[in-house]
């Protein structure tokens, strides 16, 4: 084919990605004539392409044979990766080499040109010119953003990959934040975290600062569905309290006093009944734990008579209750005596009147009160009651939003 010359060849980059397949193919058209001038003959070509990134000498880049070229009047057209993945990046200038036939390469090498607006996509500044979002993996960016960055199925992800450590930095105006990660932590600096939404930790992690561990709320029983697993022991006498006996009866309700928003339970015999809940850990780490509540005196206390309100909490089991373990040790407690949280005020929100009989006639007198002891065991239960003698419909204690925190 030594009589055989390039004359011309047209090359449109067209990279069009299916979307399947993200194959880009790449559409030439050129013209091919005899050393005399003449148009080569018409029929079908085996024909090889070869890309270069200089015009003369250099690596092949990228080539394929394509068996059968049709060529009409002396031009031809196909789309290179017909064969051979188009593997070349475009990112620099390419030089095409042709030969027809197994034949040697004719000359020059054509540079491959580009459409005007495709030269956005090469330059020594790497920026985009055009305005709008830019999307990867849509067509369709979301106006309100500069980069939409979508998944077709599955989970969309972002990779940032450095040496040492990746940084991501936020700037606006002349301020600027930092958010790193050297392999081990992720950092935050100059930069104010407000969350309005809530925030998980799984089971196991914790929150520190100065590295300090922080109280952490594991649990909230505010009885607006239901008693929370709370029970009702008929008994108030120290620990036999930890006992199975649970035949009262649990009552809720809204006090509807401005002392008291929210659900309040209390027992529905006896005012001196017991209400207990055992709480379990596993799988929360810690070494300290606190009970904090709200306690309720209800209806009419007796002051002179040392009345009184008590709880606690506890998790060791009482070496002389035998093998069935259903009663406890208290680790910590708490109690407060009637006439000295009324009559003092103490800084508390009251409703009373002082009765000729030397009675405190309180309508849903409340206390907020919290229990703190250090303690690794898993289960433990926390217990309330009084030392009233009476039944609910004289006077009676109760408890709202017990929450329990660790750490």
């Amino acid at each position: 084919m030594k009589h055989i010359r390039l004359f011309t060849i047209l090359g449109l980059l067209l990279c069009s990605y299916a979307r399947v397949h993200a194959q880009a193919n790449l559409s030439i058209q050129g013209t091919i004539q005899r050393a005399s001038g003449a148009n080569l003959d018409d029929g079908d070509y085996a024909m090889t392409f070869r890309l270069y990134e200089s015009a003369t000498g250099g690596t092949v880049v990228w080539s394929e044979t394509q068996d059968a070229v049709e060529v009409l009047g002396g031009v031809y057209s196909t789309l290179l990766g017909k064969s051979s993945p188009l593997t070349a990046a475009f990112d620099k200038t390419y030089y095409l080499g042709v030969s027809v036939n197994n034949g040697a390469e004719m000359v020059p090498r054509i540079q491959l040109t580009a459409s005007p607006y495709s030269l956005s996509l090469i330059g020594q500044t790497n920026i985009f010119p055009s305005t709008g979002p830019v999307g990867a993996g849509t067509v369709e960016p979301d106006p309100s953003t500069r980069l939409h960055v979508k998944k077709e199925g599955g989970t969309g992800r972002l990779l940032l990959e450095g040496s040492t450590s990746d940084t991501l930095e936020l700037k606006k105006e002349n301020n600027s934040a930092f958010i790193t990660y050297d392999g081990d932590n992720i950092s935050v600096s100059n930069l104010n975290l407000v969350i309005t939404g809530d925030v998980s930790l799984p089971a196991g992690k914790t929150v520190e600062y100065n590295n300090l561990k922080d109280w952490r709320l594991v649990d909230v029983d505010d009885f607006s569905t239901g008693n929370d697993g709370w029970v009702c022991n008929k008994s108030n006498a120290g620990i036999s309290a930890w006992a199975t006996n649970t035949s009262s009866t649990i009552e809720r309700f809204t006090p509807g006093t401005p002392a008291s928003n929210g659900y309040i339970i209390r027992s529905g015999q006896n005012g001196n009944d017991a209400l207990k809940k055992q709480y379990d850990l596993t799988g929360i780490p810690h070494t300290m734990i606190k009970v904090v509540f709200t306690y309720h005196f209800l209806d009419s206390w007796d002051p002179l008579e040392s009345e009184f309100g008590w709880g606690g909490f506890g998790t060791r089991i009482n070496p002389y209750d035998g093998p069935n373990q259903t009663s406890g040790i208290y680790q910590v407690g708490w109690n407060a005596l009637a006439n000295e949280r009324m009559l003092s005020g103490a800084g508390y929100v009251s409703f009373w009147v002082p009765q000729s009989n030397n009675q405190i006639f309180a309508f849903d007198y409340n206390v907020r009160e919290e229990m703190v002891a250090q303690c690794t065991d898993d289960k433990f239960w926390v217990i309330f009651s009084s030392s009233l003698n009476g039944t609910v419909s004289d006077e009676s204690f109760g408890i709202s939003d017990v929450q329990i925190w660790v750490k």
